[in-house]
């Protein structure tokens, strides 16, 4: 149910109520007495017939905490609105109309913005505005609102101005919705406006839109603007808290170190709170060098990742591989970062490496596909193999920043909140959506500078060149796609990721049927919403990337191997002309058979990686990535030799990249606003929070805190 109790705009036009000329306003005065004096605000004897100002009424509502005038208009609205008969607008005299346009075009000209609540104005000068009517830009943008001059009071020529509201919501304890306003825009009209029509002409407005100059799917702010969102206030608190202890240690180590007095690896360690790793080895020396530690954290770590089995090892259920290609791209020739191909076994329930095999450029190489020299290590190799297990954890975590991490959670999940928000505005589906998609684009702006672009910091601590961090992102953007994605089952018993994944998809599905069987309906009649938000995340994702192996090996072959439920569909992109990451829900303004379950898949697949994928990669970072010797994003080819051991410190990242590191991993896993459990902000439905709660036990035995798991990413 909707219940559309106003905000901010509401508010403005309750006070037009108090004090202007219209049906209704002493009813509106004697239902409020009366209301006030249910309360018990009885005052003296004398003071009953007293009627309250409006200058008076207006101060005492604004006083009012949220909860108490949002119980004033559940008392109040029925009897005014009972006591009054309903404006009809056709009657009046005049009108306004206008169309409404995004700031940018599309293909074929001006691109409507639609289902925009608008409202008419009479601008005063030292005294409140004077509301004259509303009503919402139809399919093609167009508006138009009638209104009577004489609202704008008695000898005053109205003068125009329409303001533009886009939705919010919120959910009661019942699940019902709470409907509010939020400005968005305005444009000021003529002035003394005398006559009957006035054509406030095509009116574009910076809405929501799409950078050009990228080929991801990034939302244009400009260096003087601000987003069309905010965080929300707890947010800050939160950073702060978090982040001030480990502040003062990171810039007192930068300042030591341009004084050049740079502290050792460490002191900076040491300086820092102690990691998981760092907590181990002070209990059990050598316990996270170990090659089941090394399984482990594949499994369950942040490193957590597809795996795909040992395709030379055809028909055997417990060789597995991984690969990271990063021969590709372009380096830097002062990190070294190898192909790393990692051949691994199930012994006993345990993941363990069995072969690594290194693609080694020359020192200095930098060019993308530069020749290789093929190493091949496994246990036997002794100090050989630590050294590789130690390549492969760095290999990992790169991997996972720019992609479990910051593409496929961070720059996924923007690009369907830029069409959510341009798109969903009368159909429900935003009450699902939306709290998973607020802040991203946020916390997204400031990754561009902070960790990729020409100072970011994987930039600088990894092999990668800029152009080849932005290569790697669209080829990891050409991978994503919705449609078929399911996370892959478990492939032992202590596979707890994998398990915690699994019950985190089937509970988040319950709550998407929940929602359809309740809304489904609404959706379905606002089907032209879902047409154009489908539209633009096809128009606007990258081109569908797959790499040669891929292509030659799996599209049109049974490769039992390769894991398929993760991935996108390579058979259906392969036939495609100019495929497109993102598939598409529909082509038409009326759901077909099948749509609607397909938008379900969709939305299910967002919330995933919105909340507990993101939880998983980001939440894990200062176990997995909290000890500088351990796990790095980068190792420098030093003067002996990249595979060399820990205490070859000229591999080692620099003391400035070290101390960097450990501030990053401890503020991405220790700052965390917004989570599901909490609902802070109660616009997830309290059916989701309490279904995830009512688990929160079986969640916990697999390593999973579900109070820890956040509505949205924010950081």
């Amino acid at each position: 149910m909707r219940d559309t109790r106003g905000s901010g705009a509401d508010d403005r036009r309750w006070r037009w109520w108090a004090r202007g000329p219209g049906q209704g306003t002493g009813m509106m005065f004697a239902a409020l007495r009366r209301w006030v004096g249910s309360l018990g605000f009885r005052g003296r004897e004398s003071d009953r017939n007293e009627v309250l100002d409006a200058e008076e009424l207006a101060r005492w509502y604004s006083g009012l905490k949220l909860e108490e005038r949002l119980e004033f208009s559940r008392q109040l609205a029925p009897r005014v609105r009972a006591g009054r008969t309903v404006r009809d607008t056709s009657t009046l005299p005049a009108v306004a109309v206008g169309r409404l346009v995004f700031e940018q075009d599309g293909p074929n000209g001006p691109i409507p913005l639609h289902h925009v609540k608008v409202e008419l104005w009479d601008r005063d000068f030292g005294a409140p505005d004077d509301f004259l009517g509303e009503g919402f830009t139809d399919p093609d943008g167009g508006f138009s609102v009638r209104y009577d001059p004489e609202d704008a009071g008695v000898g005053d020529l109205p003068d125009l101005e329409v303001r533009f509201f886009e939705p919010q919501h919120t959910f009661r304890p019942d699940g019902q919705v709470v409907e509010t306003w939020r400005r968005i825009g305005s444009e000021q009209g003529p002035d003394d406006h005398g006559g009957l029509h006035f054509d406030f002409g095509t009116l574009r407005l910076p809405y929501w839109e799409y950078d050009s100059t990228t080929p991801l799917a990034r939302l244009l702010v400009t260096e003087e603007g601000t987003a069309p969102t905010a965080y929300a206030p707890g947010r800050a608190i939160a950073m702060l808290k978090a982040v001030a202890p480990v502040e003062l240690i990171k810039r007192g180590h930068l300042l030591q170190g341009k004084l050049g007095q740079a502290p050792a690896l460490e002191k900076i360690q040491a300086d820092y709170p102690e990691a998981l790793t760092v907590r181990m080895e002070r209990e059990s020396p050598g316990s996270t060098r170990t090659d089941a530690f090394f399984g482990e954290r594949l499994l369950n770590g942040m490193f957590s990742s597809i795996l795909d089995r040992d395709p030379e090892v055809p028909g055997d259920t417990k060789a597995f591989r991984l690969y990271y290609p990063w021969n590709a791209y372009e380096q830097d020739g002062v990190h070294c970062l190898p192909d790393v191909d990692v051949r691994l076994r199930l012994v006993e329930e345990r993941l363990l490496p069995v072969r690594i095999i290194l693609g080694m450029r020359e020192p200095g190489a930098t060019a993308p596909g530069s020749p290789v020299t093929r190493r091949s290590y496994t246990p036997a190799d002794g100090g050989g193999w630590e050294a590789a297990k130690r390549m492969a954890r760095v290999s990992a975590t790169l991997d996972t920043e720019l992609g479990n991490h910051l593409g496929q959670c961070h720059f996924n999940v923007e690009q369907y909140a830029i069409a959510a928000h341009r798109n969903l505005r009368r159909s429900p589906l935003r009450w699902l959506l939306m709290p998973h998609l607020r802040e991203v684009v946020l916390i997204n702006r400031s990754a561009d500078g902070f960790l990729v672009g020409s100072t970011g910091y994987i930039t600088r601590a990894s092999a990668l060149v800029e152009r080849a961090v932005e290569s790697r992102l669209l080829h990891l953007m050409g991978s994503y796609d919705w449609k078929g994605f399911e996370p892959a089952p478990p492939i032992c018993e202590g596979h707890r990721y994998a398990r915690a994944a699994g019950l985190f998809w089937k509970l988040l599905g319950e709550h998407v049927d929940a929602f359809f069987a309740e809304h489904g309906a609404a959706v379905e009649a606002e089907w032209r919403e879902v047409r154009r938000f489908s539209d633009d995340l096809v128009a606007h994702s990258a081109p569908a990337f797959v790499c040669r192996y891929l292509r030659a090996t799996v599209p049109g072959k049974a490769a039992p191997w390769f894991v398929r439920s993760e991935r996108m569909d390579l058979d259906a992109k392969s036939v495609e002309p100019t495929p497109k990451a993102v598939s598409a829900v529909t082509w038409t303004d009326v759901p077909q058979p099948g749509e609607v379950e397909a938008l379900k898949r969709l939305c299910r697949y967002v919330i995933y990686f919105a909340t507990f994928r993101h939880a998983w990669a980001n939440n894990l970072q200062w176990d997995d990535a909290g000890e500088v010797l351990y796990a790095c994003l980068g190792l420098r080819w030093g003067k002996g030799g990249v595979l060399s051991t820990e205490a070859d410190l000229d591999v080692a990242p620099s003391p400035e990249e070290a101390t960097e590191m450990l501030w990053i991993s401890w503020m991405l896993s220790k700052t965390n606003y917004g989570f599901l459990l909490a609902n802070e902000e109660s616009d997830v439905h309290p059916r989701f929070v309490e279904l995830l709660r009512a688990h929160a036990a079986e969640f916990a035995a697999l390593g999973l805190d579900v109070r820890t798991v956040s509505s949205r990413i924010n950081i």
